[in-house]
């Protein structure tokens, strides 16, 4: 090949050619990857930034409590403290370290805002984050002595000793703590323990309760009360509505390959296969709950006799599938909904009486309102975060297939993120929109 010729100039050519395609293409690589790495830096960064807005966003509305004052009434306060994701004890630590009011500041905000001295206690000690002893400990620590404590719920709200002994064992502080606080924490003073009064009567737990209009119904249901209230932080407790369905079994199925325990609240029947499902949650260690019998809430919540009747029938049918006693319960469509408005405070009180408890949840899937996959993907982990307790509710009903679709993969991206799972127990602390727990 010479100079000139042209197969010299075929070489050429292709030469050409050849270092005008790839050296564009070398360039368009070595461009793409420094983008890709800035753009993976600039999401590091956007979620950093996101979680410093979190915070902010928490501070900005616990000044509107505790420093502008904004809310006029104690619905507001309550609003904006739960929509602020802050703890009941994190209020607390704001109010008492961080911005110069101490507890009595703090009661004095709380009680002019119209909230009564029994719910500013209930709201501290057994509503969230902080239980009863840990109340007791840092309004001591802060100034009220417990006989001003015990002063704020027996004597200012015109409580009697039996409704504040129910108070704080609701919270889950046992007998002889109560009887401390009450009794040698007041100089000594000595009294015998509330319940013991003439008309009293006590349940299988051995509580004091007094005298119900429903005691003979149903001599059967009852069950026993824990003793104290366990509250796990970072755990997360899948619960399961109106099931057993078609879809029961592979709900099991999920669970059982990621080791995770669950929650049924059940709609049951006597039919073989609903019975078999029971039992097969059952026998898998997950905890069973009552939802109700029919599921019809205007029969249901008639009166507390046909809401006793309801639950009675469910909770046989549950005991016969599986041999186990269930303990925990939710009302159908939530404790505070439209159709239980008359009757709800009378069911709560008897329920809790026979030593029943119940649960709402604090995540909401909105499986049932026609959540898709990527809504509840997105958002369940999302509200996950903001908790420490997060109590999920989900359903297993042929209406909420995509519920099913979803359920491994936001499991999986939770278990990566290092959440704990467990089922509810009887003595695991509830969650209550309204109630002995209510927020």
């Amino acid at each position: 090949m010479h100079f000139g010729s042209v197969e010299f100039f075929k070489v050429l050519i292709k030469t050409v050619l050849a270092i005008l395609f790839f050296v564009p293409l070398i360039l368009a690589v070595v461009f793409g990857v420094l983008f890709a790495q800035k753009n993976i830096r600039v999401s590091e960064l956007e979620q950093q930034n996101s979680v410093v807005q979190q915070e902010n966003d928490k501070l900005s509305v616990m000044a509107d409590v505790l420093v502008e004052e904004k809310a006029g009434d104690a619905a507001s306060i309550r609003d904006i403290i739960n929509r602020s994701g802050v703890s009941y004890d994190e209020v607390i630590k704001l109010a008492s370290e961080k911005k110069d009011i101490d507890a009595q500041g703090l009661y004095d905000i709380l009680s002019n805002a119209g909230i009564s001295d029994k719910d500013i206690i209930s709201m501290a000690a057994a509503k969230k984050t902080v239980s009863a002893d840990e109340f007791y400990n840092v309004m001591s620590k802060n100034g009220i002595t417990a006989k001003e404590l015990v002063k704020a719920a027996v004597k200012n709200s015109g409580t009697s000793d039996e409704d504040f002994y129910a108070l704080l064992s609701e919270c889950g502080m046992s007998d002889d703590k109560i009887l401390a606080i009450i009794n040698n924490k007041q100089g000594g003073q000595t009294s015998s323990s509330p319940g013991e009064t003439s008309g009293d009567t006590s349940n299988t737990s051995g509580e004091p309760t007094e005298e119900s209009p429903y005691a003979e119904l149903y001599p059967d249901m009852y069950v026993s009360v824990p003793e104290e209230y366990t509250y796990e932080e970072g755990t997360i407790y899948f619960t399961f509505d109106d099931g057993p369905s078609q879809y029961t079994y592979s709900f099991l199925e999920y669970l059982k390959k990621h080791n995770v325990k669950a929650t049924w609240f059940v709609v049951p029947s006597r039919e073989q296969w609903n019975m078999d499902a029971l039992k097969a949650i059952a026998d898998q260690g997950h905890t069973i709950g009552v939802h109700s019998y029919t599921h019809d809430y205007k029969k249901i919540y008639a009166s507390v006799e046909a809401y006793l009747e309801d639950f009675h029938e469910a909770w046989s049918i549950i005991r016969e599938a599986t041999g186990q006693t269930p303990q925990l319960f939710r009302f159908a469509g939530g404790s505070n909904n439209d159709f239980n408005v008359d009757t709800r405070d009378a069911i709560i009180k008897e329920m809790t009486r026979r030593g029943f408890r119940f649960y709402d949840w604090n995540v909401d899937s909105g499986d049932v309102d026609g959540a898709t996959w990527q809504d509840m993907y997105n958002s369940i982990p999302r509200d996950c975060r903001n908790l420490k307790r997060p109590i999920i509710l989900m359903h297993d009903s042929a209406g909420t297939k995509n519920a099913l679709y979803v359920f491994e993969d936001v499991l999986k991206l939770l278990i990566g993120e290092g959440y704990k799972f467990d089922a509810l127990q009887n003595d695991t602390q509830p969650i209550q929109f309204v109630g002995p727990f209510g927020y």
